[in-house]
């Protein structure tokens, strides 16, 4: 017999209305759970908490709610989502389901692919839907390391060369394995000043434009290609280097782009230290932030998480944010639940998750309470039970990340349903 938490949940997700009806072109939460088969095999989970709670829906969330229903409904329109994060994000499980279930929401318009980093380059790993060749000595550096000091972009990594010549080549997938096309890049970028950057010589170039200022150089090239070819030389006799920031894949008319920014052990304070995220941050022109910051700054004994610290770390972040797009939506999303040291659950996750909370009040933004669903203080034990986490009981699995994506994707459905329904109620 189902749970009465099963029902209850079924019962959220079958509850759209009249808005659905009158869009069939829009996919709704019940035939994405319809084929999770998750309310039986996963006991432990909270369903009925699997919500996105908006403080004030008036303040952005209803307009961006307009946005996706005239990208879903009338193919019209661009939404630019930024997810930062930690190894849950640089590791690609989840924001790659993510990215593909945002796509899903408007009928399968991917958009561009946007922003990417090919974490190969800097000797770390990658989602699998990055590849990326490259010729000379690359060496990485990591905003999350305590003791490097390097001049970070917005993607908190680098990789830097210092031979006479190099090259890159760079290519993204989407969930079907096919390749994105794009007509426009941006390379982010600091060199030395003896170096200088070549583009690909086999497309068509029809405009570029350097801003040395915050550090990238843009080229818009006819037709779309599927793949990022370029490399610098150093034109002289002396010492040089060449340091990649990232780049951006992108031009697309309409749709989703989705630019996933995450660095293994990386903190709230791992991206203050980067001298150019603001800068970087204005190219992408974010609707909506998604923040799930916190495992890494809560990783420390009980009573030694500093959450008036934490706060203030936020609130810089969120002005970066804010001054890259005034009306950014923002969605907090709580700690996982994380076993310290693997011996007892960490109850920092609680002062997070009330931080985050705190911080939604402040900001007119909402949270993915991940915590709560997963079933609180020491639920990730159930999770790595079901093989949805990894044994050092801090990280989930390729499979955990990927349910935490569908459910944060049908928590965001519901949302927009809830808005639709009183829309056209």
């Amino acid at each position: 017999m189902p749970t009465t938490r099963t029902l209850i949940f079924i019962a959220i997700v079958l509850s759209f209305s009249t808005s659905w009806i009158l869009r069939p072109n829009f996919k709704s939460p019940s035939e994405t759970l319809s084929e999770l088969h998750i309310e039986s095999k996963y006991p432990f989970i909270q369903y009925e908490k699997n919500r996105i709670h908006v403080e004030n829906p008036e303040a952005h969330w209803n307009s961006l709610f307009d946005r996706f229903e005239k990208l879903a409904f009338e193919g019209k329109g661009k939404i630019s989502i930024v997810h930062i994060g930690g190894s849950h994000v640089q590791g690609g499980f989840l924001t790659d389901r993510l990215r593909a279930n945002f796509s899903s929401i408007v009928s399968n318009n991917s958009g561009e692919r946007g922003f990417v980093f090919p974490y190969e380059i800097a000797k770390t790993n990658s989602p699998k839907t990055i590849k990326c060749k490259w010729s000379g000595n690359w060496t990485g550096c990591r905003n999350s390391v305590s003791d490097s000091d390097c001049l970070w972009g917005m993607s908190g990594i680098n990789a830097t060369c210092n031979d006479s010549y190099a090259s890159i080549h760079i290519t993204s997938a989407k969930d079907d394995s096919s390749l994105y096309s794009f007509s426009k890049v941006r390379i982010y970028y600091h060199c030395s000043e003896n170096a200088i950057l070549l583009p690909d010589t086999n497309v068509r170039i029809t405009a570029s434009f350097t801003d040395t200022l915050a550090g990238y150089t843009e080229y818009a090239f006819s037709p779309a290609v599927t793949a990022l070819n370029f490399a610098y030389e150093i034109t002289d006799s002396l010492p040089g280097y060449f340091t990649l920031q990232g780049v951006y894949l992108g031009e697309s008319s309409c749709g989703i782009a989705y630019h996933a920014i995450g660095v293994n052990g990386a903190s709230t304070r791992s991206y203050l230290k980067c001298e150019r995220f603001e800068e970087h941050l204005q190219t992408l022109q974010p609707d909506l932030a998604i923040f799930g910051i916190g495992i890494n700054d809560a990783n420390v004994p009980s009573g030694e998480f500093d959450a008036t610290q934490y706060e203030a770390r936020y609130d810089s972040l969120i002005a970066h944010f804010h001054s890259a797009n005034p009306n950014t939506c923002i969605l907090f999303v709580t700690n996982n639940d994380t076993f310290y040291q693997k011996r007892h659950p960490n109850k920092n996750a609680i002062a997070v998750q009330q931080v985050m909370y705190k911080l939604a009040k402040k900001y007119d933004a909402a949270v993915f309470d991940l915590f709560e669903v997963m079933g609180g203080l020491g639920s990730i034990s159930d999770w790595e039970n079901a093989q949805l986490a990894a044994s050092d009981r801090v990280h989930l699995s390729k499979k955990g990340y990927e349910l935490q994506a569908d459910l944060m994707a049908v928590a965001f459905q519901q949302a927009l349903g809830d808005y639709l329904d009183k829309k056209y109620k």
